[in-house]
């Protein structure tokens, strides 16, 4: 089980999210923030006939409304990084030099390309 609570940086901003729930395949760490932002981070797998391991990082904001400016509405973003692989023939070791050549590629310009809708 990982360490509680678990630290996530947004913006240059170290956030420490507490352990809210926990199963046996799958954890979740909020933070309900001052200013009302929450976020909120997903850990699980699956171990079946192939392994699927995630982590998915939400945050949520009101924002303006731009129809209606004077109403704030929810606005919600995520990212997930997931990894599947399967029981034998690949180790837990080769997915982990797919997932740090795959992190290290994302970098900010890749990152930022990507998000803006090149492919």
């Amino acid at each position: 089980m990982f360490a509680d609570p678990q630290s996530v940086t947004y913006n240059t901003v170290a956030k420490s999210l507490p352990r809210i729930s926990a199963g046996i395949e799958t954890s979740e760490y909020k933070l309900y923030d001052t200013s009302g932002v929450v976020y909120d981070l997903t850990l699980g797998h699956q171990f079946k006939t192939r392994n699927r391991v995630f982590a998915k990082l939400r945050r949520d904001a009101f924002a303006s409304d731009p129809i209606t400016p004077a109403n704030n509405i929810l606005a919600s973003m995520s990212a997930t990084l997931s990894c599947d692989f399967p029981q034998f023939g690949l180790t837990a070791t080769d997915m982990g030099y797919l997932v740090a050549a795959l992190t290290g590629w994302a970098t900010g310009a890749q990152l930022a390309k990507l998000i803006q809708g090149e492919t």
